[in-house]
């Protein structure tokens, strides 16, 4: 397929996503655009992805656009949470995903791209690091399903991080 052909076809997708979810939005009764304009944010976060999965000769060099991609996606996410539950006061600490929504751009980069390993361990700890500390804050602050969430979170980052610690021990000394 031709450059240009490529551009066309990713446009042409994400103004099809956008037209099906405003078309959902305003048939489904109860769904309003209010409460439901993050899911704009999840299909710009898809339109980012989509150059490196079309173009194949180009992947190593447009997978970084995972990392505006996975930010899209994750305040996407805490967004359409905060309209659905009205649960505002979240933003007191969720931000601090974001750092974490970088780390996971980083480590779909390096899958999509075959980058260099330490790529993707930078991505993994930056998730980890800013998983556990929302995980702290929403389990301490957060709506009772976001407590839960956290504590699931901080059980993660500790699982992870033990994974890490046996890997290394495993690892031939050198």
């Amino acid at each position: 397929m031709r450059r240009m052909d490529r551009g066309s076809l990713a446009a042409a997708l994400f103004l099809i996503s956008l037209g099906v979810i405003f078309l959902i939005v305003n048939l489904v009764p109860g769904l309003t655009f209010s409460r439901t304009w993050p899911v704009i944010l999840l299909a710009v976060s898809a339109a980012f992805f989509l150059p490196a999965l079309i173009a194949e000769e180009a992947r190593r060099g447009l997978a970084a656009l995972a990392i505006p991609a996975s930010i899209f996606l994750v305040l996407g996410l805490i967004f359409l949470y905060n309209t659905l539950s009205s649960d505002w006061a979240v933003w007191a600490y969720a931000w601090i995903l974001l750092p974490g929504s970088v780390g996971l751009g980083l480590i779909l980069a390096s899958a999509i791209g075959g980058w260099e390993r330490p790529a993707s361990e930078i991505g993994v700890w930056m998730l980890v690091v800013s998983g556990a500390a929302f995980g702290l804050f929403a389990t301490l602050f957060g709506e009772p399903l976001l407590k839960a969430v956290g504590a699931g979170a901080l059980i993660l980052g500790g699982l992870l991080m033990l994974l890490r610690a046996f890997r290394r021990g495993a690892e031939p000394a050198g």
